[in-house]
């Protein structure tokens, strides 16, 4: 795919002082300036690929001296331009994003950071990536279906003051939520009598603050956004618990488990 560089997003293009450009103020990347530059620079809109901008620059630009290939690579290298032709945009990935009734609060969130996000398809019935919000451990057949059927899942369990994000799971790549169940009963053996009970009981939301809900959904969000821009998500592998307050955050690894069907998967 050709490459399409444009400014950084957000980072608007100012003038330093005589001799000097500025790419944003975060903290700002400043570039000599040096005749057709800012012109160039304006023509980055991320729409265009190289070629084009190498006739561009002729056209419009002709004081510009600059290689047009090398000094897309320097912007590049430097940070003041992104290439935006290998990102899929936001609003063509299929998401469903649900859960219990008791969870509405957390999922509502969830879901308006998300369209804020620019992630409008959220009711998806062949998903990219599943996302189950649960107060209370959630029966497991729903996420068992999910591995079957190869789709990326992301449970999310408000467990009392607290809630539990992940892991996230790429079937037959990652840790799944089987290993997690098992290592959980290695250390307490009644887990998985205990699970049984939890997945068949309604729970209640109560103990959760608003304030942590609030900021489960905030990481929850980041988590998908982070998926679906390429970015290793950090519950790969991993649970990340928010709360009590809405500013305590503990990480939790979940390798793979050798009894788990999921590691036989990976070693196949």
């Amino acid at each position: 795919m050709a490459l399409r560089p444009a400014l950084r997003p957000g980072a608007p293009l100012l003038r330093r002082d005589a001799t000097h450009l500025q790419v944003g103020t975060s903290p700002g990347i400043v570039l000599a300036d040096r005749p057709g530059l800012l012109a160039f620079l304006r023509l980055l809109d991320g729409a265009r690929d190289l070629a084009r901008l190498e006739v561009l620059a002729h056209e419009r630009v002709p004081e510009l001296q600059d290689d047009v290939t090398d000094l897309v690579s320097r912007l590049l290298a430097a940070g003041a331009v992104v290439d935006t032709s290998a990102a899929r945009p936001r609003g063509a990935y299929e998401l469903a994003v649900g859960g219990d009734p008791a969870a509405a609060e957390l999922v509502d969130a969830t879901r308006s950071i998300l369209s804020a996000s620019g992630l409008h398809h959220l009711d998806s019935t062949e998903p990219d990536l599943l996302v189950l919000v649960s107060c209370g451990e959630p029966a497991r057949a729903v996420f068992e279906h999910a591995a079957l059927w190869d789709v990326t899942h992301l449970p999310v369990v408000i467990d009392e003051d607290r809630v539990r994000i992940g892991p996230l799971v790429r079937p037959g790549r990652t840790p799944g939520l089987c290993c997690h169940d098992l290592h959980r009963a290695d250390f307490d053996p009644a887990w998985p009598a205990l699970l049984h009970q939890l997945g068949a009981i309604s729970v209640t939301a109560g103990g959760l603050a608003a304030t942590t809900a609030h900021a489960a959904a905030v990481e929850v969000a980041a988590e998908i956004i982070d998926h679906l821009d390429g970015r290793p998500p950090r519950t790969i592998g991993h649970c990340l618990l928010v709360g009590p307050r809405h500013d305590e955050r503990i990480v939790r690894p979940v390798p793979f488990h050798p009894r788990c069907t999921c590691d036989l998967l990976r070693a196949a």
